[in-house]
């Protein structure tokens, strides 16, 4: 049936060709959505579909005001060479392995209170796993961060959701356990990995976290814990419970480095002004999929889309995610983990 729907908007492309743009442009979109029921939306097709239509949106204004429309040379160039069908097969190449390269991504922060030693933080957020990732990519992730001898690791939320089973919950987290014989390695929720947004799969928190402690790992949930004597860690409850501790109840005197790990980017500028040195952020995935970014950044919809951003005397990192959720294509920006240095 997804074949069939794709089949039916190429065909309008190119019956519609030598019509009107507007015209052209209506029934696409019609065809369009004509076709969506019958697909899945974390489908490829899916994705691909859409960045299909944008295409060749863009390609029916080129053709039809741009260049005149009695050059037959270019009309005929472009209706049996199907430019927006070849440009969109080339995006779905990009984006699969754009998803599946994951970099690592370095931040060396400068801070002027007094530690006894500089402190390495690996990152990641947005596994979303397996929706790009299995057990074999997963444990390679696992020892390039293991390569890294980091102090702490950062789970930043969303690292499993609802299209997680019940068996890859526990691969998730026994491979991810591993970095415990190394380094501490501490956890928040995101608003997907409880599975809230599923009617079949969702698991208890309380089951969840169990889970999750059960190799190794510490789930901070508006909990915050002292490291050494100079390093506070608070892990935040996600922002869409709405129901959370004020930031200003945690203890952040001037004495220790305190950092703050939240899924989402959100309420910056209080925890600028409550003593926090460094916020850690996921859950944009910096668009994922284009042009989401710049229409968040348009829109001003995240306090901070992706990067390092400094509020005061806070640092603020937002990674891009080591996946993405719904479907193995990222075609905007890259996956990554994070290396943070504080020196």
């Amino acid at each position: 049936m997804s074949i069939i729907s794709f089949i039916f908007i190429f065909s309008f492309f190119i019956y519609e060709f030598n019509k009107t743009s507007l015209n052209g442009v209506v029934k696409i979109l019609l065809a369009t959505l004509l076709s969506i029921p019958s697909l899945k939306l974390n489908s490829v097709l899916f994705i691909f579909e859409i960045h299909f239509i944008v295409i060749t949106i863009i390609f029916e204004f080129l053709f039809n005001k741009i260049i005149k429309s009695d050059n037959t040379k270019y009309k005929k160039l472009y209706m049996y060479i199907p430019i927006p069908l070849i440009l969109s097969i080339c995006l779905m190449y990009f984006g699969s392995y754009n998803m599946n390269h994951i970099l690592k991504t370095q931040y060396n922060i400068d801070t002027y209170k007094t530690l006894s030693k500089d402190y390495k933080i690996a990152m990641i957020a947005d596994l979303h796993y397996p929706t790009s990732t299995n057990k074999k990519d997963l444990n390679r992730l696992v020892n390039r961060i293991a390569d890294e001898k980091p102090d702490f690791v950062m789970l930043c939320g969303d690292i499993i959701d609802e299209n997680t089973d019940s068996q890859e919950r526990i691969e998730t987290f026994e491979t991810l356990g591993k970095l415990s014989k190394l380094s501490q390695v501490f956890y928040v929720y995101g608003n997907h990995d409880t599975g809230k947004h599923s009617f079949y799969n969702r698991i208890p928190s309380n089951k969840l976290e169990s889970l999750i402690e059960n190799y190794g790992i510490h789930v901070l949930n508006d909990e915050q814990t002292l490291l050494n004597d100079e390093i506070s860690i608070i892990g935040r409850k996600d922002y869409s419970l709405h129901q959370r501790r004020d930031i200003k109840s945690f203890e952040t005197n001037t004495d220790t480095y305190n950092i703050v790990i939240d899924h989402q980017p959100k309420n910056l500028e209080d925890c600028s002004q409550s003593n926090i040195d460094l916020h850690l952020s996921g859950h944009t995935h910096a668009g994922q999929i284009f042009p989401l970014y710049y229409i968040y950044e348009l829109l001003n919809i995240n306090e901070l889309n992706y990067g390092q951003k400094y509020i005061n005397l806070m640092s603020a990192i937002n990674t891009s995610g080591v996946s993405g959720w719904g479907f193995p294509i990222r075609t905007e920006h890259h996956s990554e983990f994070v290396i943070v240095n504080i020196l």
